[in-house]
């Protein structure tokens, strides 16, 4: 299990992503959400703008509709990072940081999917399907555990660590 502080890391990162996430989707809701005259703000001129939708589906609008199988998903891999997180004695904060990051996403988009049957999205870059806070943590979390994973000091560790004989 690990140290008390390792924890408090995961956990509060975690929290704060939800938090800032819930807390800017509300914003934007209802400033630029249903009811509202307008329903999109540009803030670079067409590259970037603020751009309420509902997002049925997954990342990038896949698999939409599918409101119940996403939050099943979802709930089942966040258990499975935590599993994981929580059977290491020691954790690097690369990996505390990563995993705060992706559960406090998947924990915000979860909390949108339970109570509003959809995700709130509201970011437009250029070309790009609209995306949240949450959705850009998950996103930096996912490239922290695969650089942290793929880093040759990582590999030999988990080697070592998993080696019966060694």
């Amino acid at each position: 299990m690990p140290a008390r502080s390792d924890t408090v890391t995961l956990v509060g990162i975690s929290t704060t992503v939800a938090v800032v996430d819930q807390l800017a989707k509300f914003l934007v809701a209802s400033a630029i959400g249903p009811g509202a005259l307008e329903s999109r703000v540009e803030v670079i001129n067409s590259w970037l703008a603020l751009e309420y939708t509902q997002n049925t589906g997954a990342a990038f609008g896949m698999l939409s509709g599918l409101v119940p199988i996403l939050t099943v998903a979802s709930i089942s891999i966040l258990m499975v990072l935590l599993l994981f997180y929580m059977r290491q004695a020691s954790p690097p904060l690369w990996q505390s940081v990563a995993i705060g990051l992706i559960s406090g996403g998947a924990l915000g988009n979860l909390i949108d999917r339970v109570r509003l049957g959809h995700v709130v999205d509201f970011v437009s870059v250029g070309p790009w399907p609209n995306f949240n806070f949450a959705d850009s943590a998950i996103t930096v979390g996912v490239l922290i555990l695969i650089w942290g994973l793929t880093r040759p000091a990582t590999a030999i560790g988990m080697a070592r660590a998993t080696d019966p004989g060694g």
